[in-house]
Formats: structure tokens, C-alpha cells, sequence
């Protein structure tokens, strides 16, 4: 396996009119399994793209186990890439599918045969060699495309959105064994995802894009606890952050409405944004700040519920174990250190000097 790394890179579009990509500077350590997590046109796919060598960048450099790449053309970078729509042959059998890498680098027809039984032992598929890709489920084909990758046994896996087009339960199901089969591989891999679960799950590190420039990266359970940005807290997470606009005077938070008002530790004054976790927020024990609230929304999660509560002027989301009727008065409650404070203009998350 290998190191990976960006140095400086930028990718534009349509003449330089769209960045793709803005001064991407990335290390993922050999062995770890990273996700590049955001949503639809943050650049990830760019990113991984000029990784594999099907793009150029305009500026910077490409590293793969310490040699610089970037006129390296694909085929010479000694990578595997999943791609989102599979890319099987539909003209070809399970076993010619997972062989056809092996057969274009001249590798003895009984080597070939030992490692097509190998890989697919792996995933599960051997009783699939004799099929064709029409006579396979969803779930099947992602674990040929899988097979196809793993035989090569490269440096680098690149994935890209592997799992998007699959049911729910397969999709559970194929993220656990995606986790369990590359732990056992100590592989590098880099994951392409717009789906937080997924990351989080799945991965050792994770770099949080958007509008084509890296947010935060690091350890998932460290991000979620301490985002550096309203788009991060917002993007990370079970369930989606409230944000309430307010204001800090003399080490006081007071909601725009003047419902919502504790003391802080934070200096700034001004305008700022508050964000809270839903899972943060309890109705079975009073904490620090103690509201008074009435139920406007309830939306069932199976064994909890995510409750809308109409505070003032504002509406809390929270996660609750208990169902409670619609203008069913509730007493929200949470703890001032579990309160995020972010920069009104620029996003930038506000912290305690």
C-alpha cells in the first residue's frame, strides 16, 4: 500500500470560470481509510479523479507513495477505482469481468484463474464466475466491480460513491463488509461519499469538502464533537443542527426573540448563530438551560422520535424516546457546553479565548 497526497493542487472549469478545486493540500497515511464527504458539486469527484489520473490539475502535485504523478498516466499509478455505475462489461461473464486486468498485464491463465477464485471466495460471488452482469442483483455487480479492484491488489482503492445505487438494507449490509474487508487488507483507500453515515461508519479519516475547498479533516468522532464550521456541524450528524440567531452581551447569549437567553463563557459580542445538536436537547431531565415549548411536528425514527418544538419564535428539533401529542407543552432542556457558536458571516466557529 501506499501514502497519498495533494500538495497545492487547483482544478478549474470552463475556462477557469468554475474552481473545482481551490488549494487542496492532503495527506492520507498509508493504510487509512479516508472519506471525502460533501455534497453534489463540492469538487470530491474532482479530487478523485485527478487522483486516479483522469484529470490533470491546473497547479500543484499528485503524490502516490512519495513519487509525484502527475504525468503518470492512469494505468501506470498502480490504482483500483469503484466506480458509482459499476463499469462492468455486460458482453462478459462474472470471472472475465474480474479478469480482464490480469489478462491485459500477461499474467499466466492458471495465476489468473488462482486469484479470480480468491477474491471472489472473499465477496462471496464464486457460485456468480458463470453469470452475466444482466443476471446479477445490484448488490452482486458492486461486489464484481469490488472483486475487479481487489484482484489487482494495488497500492491505492479509489471509490467513488460505491454504495448509491443500492437499496437501503443491501446497502447496510455491504458498508460493513466494504469495512471489515479493507481492515483486513490494511488497505489505502479513498472514499468519494455525500452520505454522513457512511463516513462516519466507515472511515479512519475524513475530509469534509465544500464549494471546492477542504473545510476540516481529521478524526470522524473529533469533528463531530468539534466542528471549525457551521457547514461542517451542519453536514455531520444524525440528524440536522439548529441554528438560532442571536446575540452575545457581556458573556450573554439572547436569541433574536429574547425566548431563548443563557449566560456563556465566550467574549465576543454581536451577532451570532448558535447551533445545537437535537440529540443534545432532553425532555426527561432539567439541565443548565431550561425552555418552555410546545410540540408542532412529531416524526417517527422506529425506537425514538424527532420532536419539533416551537420556542418563541424559533423551532427546536429533538430526539426523544417518547412520542408526544401535536401543542403538547414540553420543557426542552440542554447544557451551555454543548452549544456551538458560529461567526454569522463567515461560518467560522466562535470559541472561548
Amino acid at each position: 500500500m501506499a501514502e497519498v497526497e495533494l500538495k497545492n493542487v487547483r482544478k478549474n472549469f470552463l475556462g477557469g470560470k468554475v474552481a473545482a478545486l481551490r488549494d487542496i493540500n492532503l495527506k492520507i497515511q498509508d493504510g487509512i481509510f479516508a472519506t471525502v464527504l460533501g455534497p453534489s458539486g463540492c469538487g470530491k469527484t474532482t479530487l478523485l479523479r485527478i487522483v486516479a489520473g483522469l484529470e490533470q490539475p491546473d497547479t500543484g502535485e499528485v503524490l502516490i507513495g512519495g513519487r509525484i504523478v502527475n504525468h503518470v498516466p492512469p494505468s501506470d499509478r498502480n490504482i483500483s477505482m469503484v466506480f458509482q455505475n459499476y463499469a462492468l462489461y455486460p458482453h462478459k461473464k462474472v470471472f472475465e469481468n474480474i479478469a480482464v486486468s490480469l489478462k491485459l498485464r500477461g499474467y499466466p491463465k492458471e495465476e489468473v484463474r488462482k486469484k479470480v477464485e480468491e477474491v471472489s471466495g472473499v465477496l462471496k460471488i464464486g457460485d456468480l464466475l458463470d453469470r452475466y452482469p444482466r443476471q446479477l442483483s445490484g448488490g452482486q455487480q458492486q461486489r464484481v466491480a469490488l472483486a475487479r479492484a481487489l484482484v489487482r491488489e494495488p497500492a491505492v482503492f479509489l471509490l467513488d460513491e460505491p454504495l448509491s445505487n443500492l437499496d437501503a438494507q443491501v446497502r447496510d449490509t455491504t458498508r460493513t463488509e466494504l469495512k471489515k474487508l479493507f481492515k483486513g487488507l490494511k488497505a489505502t483507500v479513498l472514499y468519494v461519499t455525500h452520505d454522513q453515515t457512511e463516513a462516519m461508519m466507515m472511515s479512519d479519516f475524513i475530509v469534509i469538502m465544500e464549494g471546492g475547498a477542504i473545510r476540516q479533516m481529521g478524526d470522524p468522532l473529533a469533528i463531530y464533537r468539534d466542528p471549525a464550521h457551521r457547514f461542517v456541524a451542519e453536514f455531520v450528524g444524525m440528524h440536522r443542527l439548529n441554528i438560532i440567531a442571536g446575540r452575545i452581551e457581556s458573556r450573554r447569549f439572547t436569541s433574536l426573540d429574547g425566548a431563548i437567553a443563557f449566560a456563556t463563557n465566550l467574549r465576543r459580542g454581536g451577532r451570532v448563530l448558535l447551533g445545537l445538536r437535537p440529540e443534545h436537547i432532553s425532555f426527561n431531565e432539567e439541565r443548565e438551560v431550561c425552555l418552555m415549548g410546545e410540540t408542532v411536528l412529531v416524526e417517527p425514527l422506529g425506537p425514538t422520535s424527532l420532536v419539533s418544538v416551537r420556542v418563541g419564535e424559533n423551532e427546536l428539533k429533538a430526539v426523544s424516546t417518547k412520542a408526544p401529542g401535536i401543542q403538547e407543552t414540553l420543557r426542552p432542556s440542554f447544557a451551555p457546553a454543548e452549544v456551538f457558536f458560529f461567526d454569522e458571516q463567515t461560518g467560522l466557529r466562535l470559541k472561548p479565548e
